[in-house]
């Protein structure tokens, strides 16, 4: 009986937590007619409304542009600013054909004061022409998961054509917020820009309200507020008639950080919006580490490798989202490796899989990669034996050889010497038969000449 109330109590809790996998559990206030909330670290979607829809982004399109920006400039590089530049409408810092300026000081009136300019600057620079940037912005976009977006303009200024989502611009955004320099820039509130060769000093307020505005308020569940959020990390606004209020905005309070998009909202509705979903995800959700970056998860055997078997570890951190109250035993992990990897294998390569459980349910798989690389393995590799092993043997090979040649060596020098010895006592013992012979002759030669002598006298 107290199996079968564990079983049940177990799947209680099991079920009332799995309710992050499908988003609004209940209907928020929000003006926007598109919206959506994610887990920035898990990407988990916690609430959506319209996430697919087509609209205008205004200015959040900076977002992407302050990427490729950072990937593709140094920030202390100087800028050259032409003409079609200076003259881009809207909102700008008011750059000078031939100013002479840094990519670092446009990025912050870009990313601050969301300059037009700034974003056609860099386009340019970058890419030579703004269609041709367009085409890069597309392309990032895709690759980084965007379904519905095409860019044609650096800046977001009214485009028929260039047009967003809510779930492209989060996707978006979560890939933005991992480059710390970008971090940097989107949760700045004031940069002083000094003088240059044309203008004067310039001061840069960033347009976003909730890093730093208490006097305008926002109605949020019914309870009158400040715009400015605890925890927030930024990131970026927009607004033209056409789009209306637009933000993308982000927020961390301990492990778990959010990031919430509106579009189609008004001019303050976007900041009201975007609370109302930061705090909707504080309440009910929490991000969980559940593995560190570069755990261990054992070794596998190597075909042919210079060595018998290599490390597996685990590139990235594994988390996962979770309703709040949901506790972290219910989460577990099982790690396959492959049976064998051939060499050579390379650093990262993958080498088996970590799969994420919460209860029996499987919400998420990772790569398990090897930690170093193995360079494929001398002849004696094809039964196993370790580059080390095969070095020790051909030592013990090539000692044994050296050994054997230096007996060799001394065999052949005593066999010489032994020749020799045997040559001089053989040349000894002839020159004593010589010696030995005359004086037999001589004795024999004296007596015959005494017995004549004799034999006369």
């Amino acid at each position: 009986m107290k199996k079968f109330l564990s079983i049940i109590l177990t799947l209680f809790v099991l079920f009332g937590s799995i309710d992050f996998v499908c988003a609004n559990t209940r209907e928020l206030d929000l003006i926007g007619k598109s919206a959506i909330l994610i887990d920035a670290t898990t990407g988990e979607i916690l609430y959506e409304k319209n996430i697919h829809d087509k609209h205008y982004p205004a200015s959040t399109t900076k977002i992407m542009t302050a990427i490729l920006t950072l990937e593709n400039l140094d920030l202390s590089e100087k800028l050259v600013i032409d003409e079609e530049a200076s003259f881009t409408g809207g909102s700008r810092i008011y750059l000078l054909e031939g100013e002479d300026v840094t990519a670092e000081e446009v990025m912050y009136g870009m990313m601050l004061e969301s300059a037009n300019d700034a974003a056609v600057a860099f386009a340019k620079n970058i890419a030579g022409t703004v269609e041709a940037f367009a085409k890069m912005m597309n392309e990032k976009a895709a690759e980084l998961g965007a379904l519905n977006t095409n860019f044609v303009n650096p800046h977001g200024l009214h485009d028929e054509a260039h047009v967003s989502t809510a779930y492209d611009l989060a996707m978006i955004a979560k890939y933005a917020m991992k480059n710390e320099t970008f971090r940097h820039f989107v949760s700045t509130y004031q940069y002083t820009m000094e003088a240059t060769n044309l203008q004067e000093t310039r001061y840069f307020y960033n347009t976003n309200r909730m890093l730093y505005d208490n006097l305008h308020t926002v109605t949020v569940n019914g309870q009158v507020r400040g715009c400015k959020y605890e925890g927030v990390t930024g990131i970026k606004t927009g607004y033209t008639s056409q789009a209306g209020g637009c933000l993308v905005a982000g927020a961390k309070r301990g492990e778990t950080e959010l990031i919430a998009v509106t579009m189609a909202s008004t001019d303050m509705g976007r900041f009201q919006d975007c609370i109302t979903l930061l705090d909707y995800g504080f309440e009910n959700y929490k991000t969980v580490n559940v593995l560190e970056s570069g755990k261990d998860l054992g070794d596998v055997p190597v075909q042919r490798g210079s060595v018998k078997r290599v490390k597996v570890i685990l590139p990235n951190e594994v988390h996962a989202t979770l309703p709040a109250e949901a506790s972290n035993s219910l989460l577990r992990t099982e790690v396959e490796l492959f049976d064998s990897v051939e060499a050579p294998v390379e650093q990262g390569q993958k080498a088996g899989i970590v799969k994420l459980y919460l209860g029996d349910e499987l919400i998420g798989e990772y790569d398990a990669v090897i930690a170093e690389f193995v360079d494929r393995g001398g002849w004696l590799s094809v039964i196993g034996i370790e580059d080390s092993t095969e070095e020790k043997i051909q030592k013990v090979v090539i000692y044994s050889v050296v050994v054997l040649l230096l007996l060799l060596v001394m065999y052949i020098l005593v066999k010489r010497h032994q020749v020799k010895v045997r040559r001089i006592r053989r040349q000894q013992r002839q020159e004593k038969y010589r010696r030995l012979k005359e004086q037999e002759i001589a004795r024999w030669d004296d007596q015959y000449w005494s017995n004549r002598y004799n034999r006369y006298y």
